[in-house]
Order: C-alpha cells, then structure tokens, then sequence
C-alpha cells in the first residue's frame, strides 16, 4: 500500500484505523491512565481493521481481523511500515521479537502480555468506531483502565447515539414486561423497567432480568453478548441514516461516468484507461451490494422490532437477536466502510474539486477500491 493510501485509511475516520501514536501524543504528560500500550513500540502503531468474505459455508457472514501496522517513521506514518496479523499463529512470538529486539527480560514480558489483552480487546470488537469501543470498554469494566482518548467522543455525540437507542430498547421491554408488575404505580412501573434497560445496555451480566431472558427465551450465557449486538445493530442504523445524504452524492460521483474518470485521461494510455473503467464497474457493483446489505439488515430489524412492539407477534424479533451477533457484523463492515468513503471522497472533493486530475483522481479511486476489496474481483489482472 502506498503512503497515499495508507493517509487515505488512517485519515478517514476512526471506523476502520487508529493511529496509537497520534492519540497517545494528545494525553497530557503525568496522566494518570497514560496511553493505551504498555510498550513503547505498541503505542507507535495503527490498529487497523480488515474485511475479508469468506466461504457461504462459514458461520459468520465475514471475516474481521485486526492488523498491526508499525511505520518506520512515527512522525510520519504514511512513510511506510510492516504489519502483522493478530490472529497469524505466529504473532505473539513475532511481536515480542520485535519490541525486544532479542530475548525479553521477564518485566518486559510481562508488560507484553498485559499489551496482548488489550489487543484481544481490540480484536474482539467488530470495528474501532469510538462509540463501540466505549461501549466494549464499559461492558469489560475498563472505563477507568483505558484512557477515554481513545474512544474519545463528546458527551453531546454519545447522548445525541444513545438516546434512540435506548428509546427503542425501553419500549420493547416494556412490551416483553406487560405481564409482570401487575398492580405496580406508573412510577414504581417505570423504575423497574430502567432496572432492566440498564442491564441490557450494559450487556454484562443476567442478575436481576431473569424474567426478561425467560420471556425473550435466550440462554442465559449467551444474553450479554446477544445484548451487545443489539445495542450495536441498534448503533449502526443511526449512523448508516447519518450517512444517507453523503452516501447518495458519493454514489452519484460514483455513478457518473464523466466525474468519475480523470479529466486528464487524453495523457493515458488505452491499457490504463481500461483498467479503470474495468475497476469502476466493479467498484459501483461492490457499492450498491454493500448499501443494500446494510439497508436489508436494518429492514429486517425494523420489521421484527414492529412486529413484536405493534402487533404482539414477537416470535421473529426473537429470532433476529439470536443472529445478531452477525447482523452487527454485516453492519459493522458496511457501515464501517461507506464512513470512511464519505469522508475520503469528501476531503477530495473540497481539496480539488469535482473534476479530478490523474494524481488526485487515483489516489481516491484506489482508496474507494481498496476499502471495497475491488483487487480480489479482478482475478485477471496481476498486482504488484
């Protein structure tokens, strides 16, 4: 990846990418939580997320893997750099190699295994968009562990998320509560509902809900994480509605095949002229597959939702929360990726305009096909 595409990804958003070394420098000396690594070789990396499709016979949808990328140049990250895979057999090994250039000392071990909880962590999550890592964090009880840099977003942002979420979680246990506290004030009513709500938000443990996971018929070990997933789904449809007026003018750029190509293109060759007219029918392709994945996931959350709250049939919302884990998924990779094309093609689009020239015009074009995966759907051409 060249240090134009590796800005594009870094600098696109927090979804996909972050850059330890760039939030890290924004603590203040003395902190008392400090950065988020142990070692000082973890605190100059970027965490990046990758998405991969994987065979129709797997479990899980698609296929989420945490990269470690460390650049040569910490004052310069786009410079270049080697990466490595959390989940390679070999990571651990090759990691502390490489913070200890040698045999580790046994502190230095110790502070490398504490480093590798945190990447467990961080590999675990689906993406590192800030409202779901705050919202992993408080689930494992890190809160105070973490430094809030890291998932920093403002308490305006986290209430103006949280507020529908719970709105649309409180009213459906109220319906799944209808038959219980029979005789209750409203108040008393209310209370007890909030009891509820707050532990399904925090999806840590079932005490205290049981006659909630009896009713919705989940096992209780699995609620937590069913919960989590809710609250995620719930969390990606607020952001995928934020990003519909950015999607429909991206997706016009996308689709215009005179804004869409290099007002240059006379200077270039018919081979390369080709290529991007071959990678832009397949990036459009990838494009309307990816909005309506995430739009048919959404549907069919809404539909199930309707159906239970508005006309006591809550068998197919029953259904959706025990595949919601993929659903979050889906929608963690679909969102996840149009934030970072809106953002990318925004930042070009006020930078140089409209009309792009072959420079300007590549680099996005190859930043929109890299984070759509256009490469692994041209089977013919050789990349290097």
């Amino acid at each position: 990846m060249d240090r134009s595409q590796l800005r594009n990804l870094i600098d696109s958003g927090r979804a996909i990418a972050m850059d330890c070394h760039a939030t890290g420098a924004s603590i203040r000396e003395g902190d008392p939580v400090g950065e988020l690594f142990q070692t000082r070789v973890l605190n100059h990396s970027v965490l990046i997320k990758r998405y991969e499709p994987v065979p129709e016979t797997e479990s899980q949808p698609i296929s989420v893997s945490t990269l470690v990328y460390f650049p040569y140049d910490i004052d310069n990250v786009f410079d270049g750099g080697e990466s490595m895979d959390y989940s390679d057999p070999g990571f651990y090994n090759a990691l502390s190699y490489k913070i200890s250039k040698g045999s580790p000392s046994a502190d230095l071990l110790d502070r490398i295994d504490a480093d590798m909880e945190v990447l467990r962590l961080v590999n675990s999550m689906h993406s590192l968009d800030p409202f779901m890592f705050r919202s992993k964090c408080e689930q494992q009880n890190l809160v105070g562990t973490i430094n809030k840099a890291y998932y920093a977003i403002s308490p305006t942002e986290w209430e103006k998320i949280r507020a529908p979420i719970r709105g649309k979680i409180s009213k459906l246990v109220s319906k799944a509560l209808s038959d219980i506290g029979d005789g209750m004030s409203d108040r008393a009513r209310a209370q007890h509902v909030e009891r509820f709500l707050m532990k399904i938000w925090e999806a840590k443990d079932v005490d205290g809900i049981e006659p909630f996971i009896e009713a919705m018929k989940i096992e209780p070990v699995k609620a937590p994480e069913f919960f989590f997933a809710w609250k995620a789904v719930c969390y990606y449809q607020v952001r995928f509605d934020e990003l519909a007026d950015g999607l429909e003018d991206l997706f016009r750029w996308v689709g215009n095949d005179e804004l869409c190509f290099p007002v240059d293109h006379v200077a270039m060759s018919p081979e390369e002229l080709r290529q991007i007219k071959d990678k832009r029918e397949i990036l459009r392709k990838q494009m309307r597959e990816g909005y309506a994945t995430a739009r048919n996931v959404i549907t069919a959350y809404e539909r199930s939702y309707d159906a239970f709250v508005a006309n006591d049939q809550p068998r197919t919302f029953m259904r959706f929360l025990a595949h919601s884990e993929n659903s979050y998924l889906l929608l963690a990779n679909h969102v996840s990726i149009a934030t970072h094309c809106v953002n990318l093609w925004k930042w070009y689009m006020e930078e140089h305009g409209t009309e792009l020239r072959s420079n300007h015009f590549g680099e996005l074009f190859e930043g929109l096909n890299t984070l759509h995966g256009v490469e692994q759907h041209m089977p013919d051409l050789v990349f290097v």
